[in-house]
């Protein structure tokens, strides 16, 4: 299980690492977005070609509230909750913040609890 914290208007923040393709390992804040319902996690196109992560699909037409865009897919590598997960990841040039997806809530539980101060994930 790992522990978040709560963003200045209540986003649900964790902490998670990437493994890089050398081996490399870097920590990063994620926010927790249940409105991306496809996928596990989203980052800018720069960072995960930085990990040298392997492209393995590129311009998926993905619905966005704004509409259809496009979307390459990498094989990351991820730690979350002490478990290393190998999963597609959706990249795209100018992704301001990295966000993990609904599709977690799929494999590890969540509880929140605004009042005692307790956001926890696996």
């Amino acid at each position: 299980m790992i522990s978040g914290s709560f963003g200045e208007i209540g986003e649900l923040i964790f902490e998670i690492e990437l493994i890089a393709t050398d081996g490399g390992k870097f920590s990063l804040d994620v926010l927790l977005d249940t409105g991306f319902t496809t996928g596990l996690l989203v980052l800018d196109t720069q960072d995960a070609e930085s990990l040298g992560w392997d492209l393995i699909e590129r311009n998926r037409t993905m619905q966005m509230a704004r509409g259809e865009e496009l979307f390459d897919i990498y094989q990351g590598i991820l730690v979350l909750d002490q478990q290393e997960y190998i999963i597609p990841v959706v990249a795209s040039l100018g992704i301001r913040e990295p966000l993990l997806g609904l599709q977690w809530l799929k494999m590890l539980p969540l509880a929140v609890n605004f009042a005692a101060g307790v956001l926890t994930l696996g």
